[in-house]
């Protein structure tokens, strides 16, 4: 089909106070800024109204802009010159399905956008802010979250670090019991600290993964009560014995073992609680989730098999990088995980070296962390933890608006018997 695309120009009127008489101090000029949003693919879209959330990088100033349709399909703003920004846009469209006009709201994101000249254009993909005519047979693993993400470790009495006790929570949220199998656990490819341009960018449709690992089962083998709880870690060892700041996580439901082609660097197995099924690691000894969090993490279910998933969805790219010494390309393989499979995502990031997320914003359009900076010591023993917002019962209601900046708390006491 066709993609329909909006013209949208966006303004922020930026108005300083002189200092001085001094002509140097004259307000900076602005530059027209040409958003082309490219709308979701349905039939005989219509934009009714869009607004626009424009953030200052240098200082994180936010400002939210009404963008008033005006002759049909546009609206003319401004922006500051010589600046850097993140834009969000959210929109309200209808479309034709089913013989029905529905009305939907859909949202674009765009990062380290850098104003310079008099005009710019950019291009946003836009995306439905919740799922439109959802099967539940076809997701059967909606409704579970990544309730708790630690990946830093932890730190010992002698103050040394200790890697071995990573672990993720993953959260059942409704009010009905879901089955586990075939749910994967998946990091990403790329880092959230450093924005590299991409070639084919595939981010609208899918994930960049170089880590994924599967609940075993046959379909009804892992239930997950409403409010229940899941434990997946790293070594399912008592590691107290280690290291008497950790924890024994030898009651943990599954483990990730991996079989390491470096004798020097073999995993520990135990035997008493099941491994998680390895599709592809990018690692040629052990997965160990990114200890400073420069990395994001989805759940996502698993809808082929194995060898047709290493076959189907390979992703070979390369990647602009700019260095100090100049420019140039690199090339990289890893796993495009589709963006419809994907149940829940987390970008992680170090608060002050963020750069970009690494998913679609329909999946999240916000971050979390447990490092405030590169080599932070401080993140040991913290982990990230979803907020809850509610009760029904003794059952916590979990928040996910998938913005992981307003849904977790970041840089909590890591615990994973976490009572939520």
């Amino acid at each position: 089909m066709k993609t329909l695309h909006l013209l949208i120009a966006i303004l922020a009127a930026v108005v300083f106070t002189a200092c001085s008489s001094n002509d140097e101090d004259a307000p900076a000029t602005t530059s027209d800024i040409t958003v082309i949003l490219q709308l979701p693919e349905v039939a005989n879209p219509i934009v009714k109204s869009a607004t626009a959330s424009i953030v200052d990088v240098n200082t994180m100033q936010q400002t939210a802009v009404d963008a008033p349709i005006v002759g049909g399909n546009r609206t003319v703003l401004q922006l500051k010159k010589n600046n850097l920004y993140s834009i969000t846009v959210h929109a309200t469209i209808e479309y034709e399905a089913n013989g029905k006009t529905i009305e939907a709201e859909i949202m674009g994101q765009k990062e380290n956008i850098q104003v310079t000249d008099n005009t710019l254009t950019i291009e946003m993909p836009m995306f439905f802010a919740e799922e439109q005519h959802e099967d539940e047979n076809d997701n059967p693993h909606n409704g579970l979250l990544l309730a708790e993400i630690f990946c830093a470790g932890t730190s010992t009495p002698m103050g040394t670090y200790y890697y071995a006790d990573k672990y993720f929570v993953i959260y059942n949220n409704t009010d009905k019991t879901i089955y586990a199998d075939s749910l994967l656990l998946l990091e990403s490819d790329f880092l959230t600290t450093m924005k590299e341009e991409y070639i084919p960018d595939i981010m609208s449709d899918y994930m960049a993964v170089s880590a994924i690992y599967m609940i075993p089962g046959s379909g009804h083998d892992h239930p997950i009560a409403p409010g229940g709880r899941m434990l997946l870690v790293d070594n399912a060892l008592d590691h107290t014995r280690a290291n008497p700041n950790s924890w024994d996580e030898t009651l943990a439901d599954f483990e990730w073992y991996d079989e390491s082609t470096n004798p020097q660097f073999s995993d520990v197995d135990n035997p008493n609680v099941p491994n998680l099924e390895r599709i592809y690691s990018k690692t040629q000894t052990m997965w160990s989730p990114h200890t400073q969090g420069f990395k994001s993490y989805a759940i996502a279910t698993m809808k082929t098999d194995k060898m047709s998933f290493l076959i189907d969805y390979m992703y070979n790219y390369e990647a602009h990088i700019v260095g100090a010494t100049g420019e140039g390309y690199i090339t990289g393989m890893c796993f495009k995980m589709p963006n419809e499979w994907i149940v829940d995502a987390v970008n992680m990031s170090a608060q002050q070296d963020y750069q970009w997320i690494v998913t679609s914003p329909k999946l999240d359009r916000g971050f979390t962390f447990s490092s405030l900076f590169a080599f932070d010591d401080s993140r040991f023993n913290k982990s990230v933890r979803r907020k809850v917002i509610s009760r029904v019962n003794d059952r916590a209601v979990l928040m996910d608006t998938n913005n992981s900046t307003e849904d977790f708390e970041p840089r909590v006491t890591a615990d994973p018997y976490h009572v939520f």
